[in-house]
């Protein structure tokens, strides 16, 4: 009986030491297999654990033990009042591995200077008040960036951009014919 007890019990133990994931969370667990020994056997993987919210929007993406250190790397997602994700920060290696378990504070790590320093983080777009949701302008990750952002202009063509032209066609002699003129109330037809 203490033969099969002890390698259930080393099985189940390992199983835990292996993934601390959050049962409280909604989240999709993936294990990728990188590279494997002579006798088939897995020796590098990368994991991955992406959190959910109530909505089942991402909320966080953890890549176990993915840092140089073996550290936990957290990419924190945000939404703004409307449930738009307005601002796409950059991963955060964090202090310790959790394992996989869901991070209260993934930011509270990226202000070390040899990490980010001071510099910002996230990338941010502002959009337009309406239900489009347009992009207006977008700053890039880094302070130097803050003052230069991308802006995006939306606009429709007027009557004085845009031609119409009427065809007429006739049969004629086994073959058609087609005569291609400006509309008579285009505001260009007197310029073409």
């Amino acid at each position: 009986m203490k033969k099969i007890i002890i390698p259930i019990g080393a099985l189940l133990i390992s199983g835990l030491a292996h993934a601390q994931l959050s049962p409280t969370e909604n989240y999709v667990y993936s294990k990728t297999y990188l590279d494997y020994n002579a006798s088939n056997q897995p020796t590098k993987t990368a994991e991955t654990v992406e959190y959910f919210d109530g909505l089942g929007r991402p909320k966080q993406i953890i890549n176990i033990k993915a840092s140089p250190l073996g550290r936990d790397v957290v990419t924190h997602i945000e939404y703004d009042g409307f449930g738009r994700q307005v601002k796409d920060f950059l991963p955060v290696p964090q202090a310790q591995s959790t394992n996989g378990a869901i991070v209260s504070n993934p930011l509270a790590n990226a202000t070390q200077t040899s990490i980010y320093g001071q510099e910002k983080i996230f990338a941010e777009k502002t959009l337009e008040n309406s239900p489009l949701d347009r992009i207006l302008e977008q700053k890039q990750v880094g302070n130097a960036w803050n003052t230069k952002p991308v802006k995006f202009d939306y606009g429709t063509n007027t009557a004085t951009e845009v031609r119409k032209y009427v065809t007429t066609t006739t049969f004629m002699e086994g073959r058609t014919n087609s005569v291609l003129k400006v509309a008579a109330n285009d505001a260009n037809s007197a310029s073409g």
